[in-house]
């Protein structure tokens, strides 16, 4: 008989206590100011990558003009200013094989995005430029996960208390969002994650593997959700799964990411909460 009810207990207790674990680990955390959160973001702007290259003044200028909430990406400088641009080397965009953070602002600034006159935009100068206008969702862009993000987090939080715009923060990097949860907790935090299939098309097979397999896979099933408790989660579309779900039914609102085509689009928001989009008009 005691051995019964023994095995009856751990039956039911096993599975209970690992359910509970997971909530622990994935719960985000509900927040006042997401009661306007918009529903569509303009990844890095309304751009085309000709004329108009992504992340550039023109790029946010045109957003602005069509009443869309802008996404826009951060990173240091080599002198530690805070500037606009995706990547973490200047390849793609301005054709030199240089890391963003080995060149000073004023070396930066040399350069051009693409064959246009349009230069990388500082975030002082894309604050300015929106005031307010528009709401705008910036990520923060580090090692991911890397190393202590408090510096870039600083400089950003610094300049963010005198903006009197409507803002959002999200990283990859849930060391960002936990320190906007211990030193600016009233600021919106989004976390961004993709299917563990993604990390190496994404970042290349080098820098992906410089996280660990286990540590990808925890960021995929957002288990890192309990150092960060974020309010909401970016998911690249293709990938959501059953915790990005139970992450909705706890209370965070759901952005999906990229996406390039308006029936997506549409269809996407019918089930969740925002889009971050390109390449139409939403």
């Amino acid at each position: 008989m005691f051995d019964s009810v023994y095995f009856l207990l751990v039956l039911i207790g096993l599975p209970l206590l690992a359910v509970l674990a997971l909530l622990y680990m994935t719960s985000p955390r509900k927040s006042n100011n997401l009661k306007n959160f918009p529903s569509k973001f303009a990844h890095r702007g309304l751009f085309n990558n000709e004329d108009i290259p992504e992340n550039s003044m023109a790029a946010f200028k045109k957003a602005i003009d069509k009443g869309y909430g802008i996404e826009l990406d951060i990173r240091l400088t080599k002198d530690l200013h805070l500037v606009v641009f995706h990547d973490d080397t200047l390849a793609r965009l301005c054709k030199q094989i240089v890391k963003v953070d080995s060149l000073t602002l004023a070396e930066l600034k040399k350069f051009t995005l693409l064959d246009s006159k349009h230069t990388v935009p500082t975030f002082a100068e894309f604050l300015t430029t929106v005031n307010g206008q528009v709401p705008i969702l910036i990520e923060f862009k580090t090692e991911l996960p890397g190393l202590d993000p408090s510096v870039i987090c600083a400089k950003a939080a610094e300049m963010l208390s005198d903006y009197s715009g409507e803002y959002y923060i999200e990283s990859f990097d849930y060391n960002v969002l936990k320190w906007f949860k211990k030193n600016q907790p009233h600021v919106v935090r989004g976390q961004l994650a993709m299917g563990t299939q993604c990390y190496i098309p994404a970042l290349g097979k080098a820098h992906a593997e410089k996280i660990p397999l286990r540590r990808r896979k925890m960021m995929s099933y957002l288990l890192y959700n309990f150092k960060s408790r974020p309010h909401f989660i970016g998911y690249r579309y293709q990938d959501i799964h059953s915790i990005v779900k139970l992450n909705k039914v706890l209370g965070a609102k759901i952005a999906c990411w990229t996406v390039t085509n308006k029936e997506i689009g549409d269809t996407l928001l019918q089930q969740y909460d925002s889009i971050i989009f390109e390449q139409y008009l939403a």
